[in-house]
């Protein structure tokens, strides 16, 4: 039996089908209207707001691609600064040792759980650390010199710096995906509404609507399609 609700569904809202597969189709639709010669006024009428809706969401696309890749680079800038700060932190204890002995005070105050905590530290410990070294560099600084506490100070900058970048890079993410989400909503409903308008002017000729869309650019290859084709009309 025929399910007439299913003609008022948006087909389009489908997490099987990408964003980039979804620009294509209706990049490629939009191209079909405008070759066909004589287009009716009805489906002419169709090309503005499909343009305008598609164009938003190629942008929103764009923004969100260039966006990710942000977020990528600054993973990496903090990851960097991470490992920075953990070998710094390594190679001055040398420096600090020859000056303090080991059990002493001072050698205590940069290290007072000696190297191991400065191995692996979590992501929210490493600005109190920082902290840690720079008071202790500056307090000392007459033994171990002004270079030691500028590197310390450098480096808190370095890793502060990275890590709010992609902190920034998450939350201008996170409106880019919410901005395609809501473009990528007014472009499925602007392109259901142009399927049902167009089937409605060429209702009894299945075969027309490869004038008007490019179905397989929906498909993944890797996917199979379980929906049946429409049968061929009869007569």
């Amino acid at each position: 039996m025929m399910n007439i609700q299913r003609f008022f569904q948006n087909h389009l809202d489908n997490p099987e089908i990408s964003s980039e597969e979804l620009r294509q189709f209706a990049e490629d639709h939009l191209g079909k209207l405008r070759a066909l010669p004589d287009l009716p006024a009805p489906l002419t009428a169709l090309l503005a707001p499909t343009d305008a809706a598609f164009q938003a969401f190629d942008e929103a696309l764009s923004a969100r691609t260039i966006l990710q890749a942000t977020q990528s680079g600054g993973t990496i800038t903090k990851d960097e600064a991470l490992e920075l700060f953990r070998t710094t932190v390594r190679q001055r204890e040398g420096r600090i040792r020859d000056k303090f002995a080991k059990a002493s005070g001072p050698y205590v105050e940069f290290y007072p759980r000696g190297l191991s905590e400065y191995n692996k530290p979590r992501l929210g410990q490493v600005p109190g650390l920082l902290d840690r070294l720079i008071a202790a560099a500056e307090k000392y600084q007459a033994q171990l010199g002004p270079e030691l506490l500028a590197e310390f100070t450098a480096l808190k900058a370095t890793f502060s710096n990275a890590r709010e970048g992609q902190v920034d890079a998450k939350g201008e993410l996170a409106q880019a995906r919410a901005n395609l989400a809501a473009a990528r909503g007014v472009l499925e409903l602007q392109l259901g509404a142009n399927i049902l308008t167009i089937a409605l002017h060429h209702l009894g000729h299945p075969e027309r609507a490869a004038d008007y869309f490019d179905q397989s650019l929906l498909q993944d290859p890797t996917r199979s399609n379980n929906e049946p084709e429409p049968e061929p009309p009869v007569g």
